[in-house]
Parts: C-alpha cells; structure tokens; sequence
C-alpha cells in the first residue's frame, strides 16, 4: 500500500512535474512545459495532482474537468516507486475530486504500446471504447 500523499499540484511543482515525467518516461508532447503546467494549475487548481513521499514528487495524475466530463491524463509514477499502489491512490483521488467537481463520466487517454498502463487501466475499471478514435492537431502560436 502506498504511503503517498496525493494533493494538488502548485505552480511552484511545475519543473518537479516535468522532471517526473521524464524520469516515469512519459511520452513528451507539445505541451510537455512549465507555461502549460502552470496554465492549467491557474484554470482549474485540482486539475494536476501530485503524489509526495516524505516531500518528493512520486506521480503525478491529470484529472481534468471540462464542465461536461472528465477526463484523465497523464498518469506518471517514478519506477522506483511502481507496484507500491500510487497510481491507484492517484486515481482514486482523481476520480473523487472529478465527482465532486460535477463529473459523472470520465474519459482518459492511455498509450496503445503501453501494454502495462493499458492492464492498469483495465484493473481499476476502465473499459476501452472500441467505438471512438482520438485525432489530434497541434495549433500555431
């Protein structure tokens, strides 16, 4: 069982994120930066959550709410801390601070070639959504 604490994330943690995400091996993406990070902490402060061990960043979850649903992203532990139930503790804190927010639906996107991310998901929950495609496209400054 894990002895993280789960919060929600400041500003101040933005480069702290951005480094878990590294070192958890995260796929980086065009808004894998300290703007991004602080932007969505000054749009909805219970959106980035952060799992500390005695002080230090362990994971990280984005549990985001649009005023319609929910949606997860970036689920991120360090691999030192896997298998010890942070990303459940993290999920868990998502889920219930999406409920509390007004959520009853929550999407979540999860690497296809992650095949261990995808078995957690599965684990807590989560069914895969056969009927639906993600499109992406990234806009111009």
């Amino acid at each position: 069982m894990s002895r993280a604490l789960v919060r929600p994330a400041a500003p101040e943690d933005a480069q702290a994120i951005l480094e878990l995400w590294r070192l958890a091996g995260a796929f980086p993406t065009r808004t894998d930066d300290e703007e991004s990070v602080c932007s969505l902490i000054a749009h909805d402060p219970e959106a980035v959550l952060v799992a500390e061990e005695e002080g230090e960043p362990v994971g990280t979850l984005v549990a985001a709410f649009d005023g319609w649903r929910g949606t997860l992203f970036r689920l991120a532990v360090l691999p030192t801390h896997r298998r010890r139930g942070v990303a459940r503790a993290l999920v868990a804190k998502g889920e219930r601070s999406l409920r509390e927010r007004g959520a009853i639906r929550v999407n979540l996107y999860a690497i296809r070639a992650e095949t261990e991310a995808l078995e957690f998901w599965s684990a807590v929950g989560y069914a895969r959504d056969e009927w639906t495609c993600r499109f992406v496209k990234n806009l111009e400054p």
